[in-house]
């Protein structure tokens, strides 16, 4: 197998990849150096001693908004549950 010349007017394959590899280089060197100092670190927020889950133990659900005139109101338009019909096409490679 012959090597490949380069004909006029087109790039060599090694001048290619030397511009890939020297841009990932630089590219590397850019994102470890200047934008690592650019970094936010979030600090961790301190959980109180006395936090535990038994305040959730008794708790009450306030569900007095039913007894509202206002939602007492509302009205189901339309059909419920709805049905679906029958939709699309029979033959779904049918050019019509």
């Amino acid at each position: 197998m012959a090597p490949i010349a380069p004909t006029k007017g087109s790039t060599s394959p090694v001048i290619l990849l030397a511009i890939v590899a020297l841009g990932l280089i630089l590219g590397y060197f850019y994102y470890a150096s200047v934008l690592k100092d650019e970094a936010v670190t979030i600090p961790a927020f301190e959980i109180p001693a006395d936090d535990n889950l038994a305040k959730f133990k008794d708790i009450k659900l306030d569900f007095s908004f039913v007894d509202d005139l206002k939602f007492g109101a509302l009205k189901i338009f339309g059909e419920s549950p709805v049905q679906p019909g029958v939709t699309g096409k029979t033959d779904i490679f049918a050019p019509f």
